[in-house]
């Protein structure tokens, strides 16, 4: 993993972590949510102190248990028993006679993975058992069943050192594709990275389903800025993910069952050589929070419209970070159909480079037509410049090379655009050089 790939990483973890913070507190009434007053699952009210004041409520609302994997001792060893456990405890439909698969990934570097398909069917408890598994840290599992419309899963596991047997638990849930009379809840996160001649942005979505129905998302659309490129999104394969839509969108899928959900995708924007850039971003359904943080260069800027001014931090390296968002929650609104992220001073190649490129464009041509020159006539070629063009050019390089250097040092621009625009102008040079020589030596 790249160092930017690192530094990426620990911007979304810091982010994650902000919206858990973010959470300590919460309205008496949250608006835009799709659950009737007395619904079933719906968020507790905050507790009233002596005095008027809210105190702040369990900020942990939304997780509910999720699917986990125990050491089971009274197990067989290589026995793995998956037991689904239902919200209705009185009701055993949805966990009886339900078909259970178990993916088993064999890792081999020399041979490659080698993945086996197993099936199995619950009894009446909502118990399903793979005898005989192989125990060693080669093999890595997954359980997965379908329930309706929806599926669980437990995510990878293995058998650790000492482990006989392993149990693990799935709680499932009823369904459901409509909104009526469930309590959600989403964030958005964005974090913006530019690097060379384009932006990296990560968008990180917290669903969080508080009620005791999964919720089955349809035609929930999040279209992409123009130009975008690079689509990558992270887990396509978890029970609640982010998928493509389209050439030009993302969207929804799976099942977000009762709990907390993150998911994220990444894209590249590139700056097209622009100073500003801006882009829309729609914002989903009952939107809490929106932040957006941008690593910025010292001349570049961020702007919200609807939004207050962005506040200027450091990260942990020293590098400047502008941080720009609004809490919906605590305002007590609802969150726009849209917003609008604008980046301005934007690093973009000097005047003076372009000309010193095209300088030495004009020297590669010269040089070429003098090489076919000298090959069909045995006297010398001038060269087309003059003496006081040549030593313009070669003024207008030094000060190129120099500018470049700062803008590298103050972090306006990035590594790759410093090394590809550094050997340019050093070509260049090079060339003015090869054709001052031959000229002062005629003379």
């Amino acid at each position: 993993m790249s160092y930017s790939a690192i530094k990426r990483l620990a911007l979304i973890f810091g982010l994650a972590a902000w919206t858990t913070s973010a959470l300590a507190q919460e309205p008496e009434e949250t608006p835009g949510v799709h659950a009737p007053a007395g619904a079933p699952g719906a968020a507790p009210r905050p507790q009233r102190r002596s005095g008027g004041q809210t105190a702040p409520v369990n900020p942990h609302g939304a997780k509910k248990p999720g699917p986990r994997v125990i050491p089971a001792p009274d197990l067989p060893s290589g026995d793995i028993e998956i037991r689904l456990v239902s919200s209705k405890l009185d009701d055993v439909s949805n966990i009886d006679n339900q078909e259970v698969t178990l993916l088993v990934s064999k890792q081999s570097i020399e041979r490659g993975n080698v993945d086996t398909t197993l099936t199995a069917r619950t009894d009446s408890r909502g118990v399903a058992r793979f005898s005989g598994q192989p125990t060693e840290s080669d093999h890595i599992y997954d359980a997965q069943v379908a329930v309706g419309a929806a599926r669980y899963s437990t995510g990878q596991f293995q058998f650790r050192k000492n482990d006989l047997g392993l149990r693990a638990i799935v709680p499932v849930y009823e369904s459901s594709s409509s909104l009526d009379g469930l309590l959600l809840l989403t964030r958005t996160l964005i974090a913006i990275v530019p690097q060379d001649n384009m932006f990296v942005i990560d968008v990180l979505l917290r669903v969080e389903n508080y009620g005791d129905v999964s919720w089955l998302p349809e035609n929930v659309v999040f279209p992409l800025p123009a130009g975008f490129k690079a689509l990558n999104i992270r887990e396509p394969k978890a029970d609640g993910h982010f998928e493509p839509s389209g050439d030009d969108a993302v969207k929804l899928a799976g099942t977000l069952a009762p709990g907390q959900h993150d998911l994220m995708f990444r894209f590249h924007l590139p700056t097209e050589g622009q100073s500003e850039r801006s882009f829309k971003w729609a914002t989903s359904l009952n939107t809490g929070m929106v932040r957006v943080i941008l690593e910025s260069g010292p001349t570049m800027r961020l702007s919200m419209p609807g939004f207050p001014d962005a506040e200027e931090s450091r990260n942990q390296e020293g590098q400047r970070r502008l941080i720009a968002g609004r809490d919906f929650i605590g305002e007590k609104v609802r969150a726009p159909d849209s917003i609008e992220i604008k980046i301005s001073g934007i690093p973009t190649p000097a005047p003076g480079r372009s000309v010193a490129v095209g300088l030495a464009a004009v020297l590669a041509l010269g040089g070429i037509a003098q090489g076919v020159g000298r090959r069909r006539s045995s006297g010398p070629v001038r060269p087309e410049l003059s003496k006081e063009d040549r030593d313009r050019a070669g003024e207008l390089l030094l000060e190129e090379l120099i500018s470049l250097e700062q803008a590298f040092q103050q972090g306006a621009i990035g590594r790759k655009t410093h090394e590809q625009a550094r050997r340019q102008l050093l070509e260049a040079f090079a060339r003015l050089r090869a054709e001052h020589e031959p000229a002062e030596d005629a003379a």
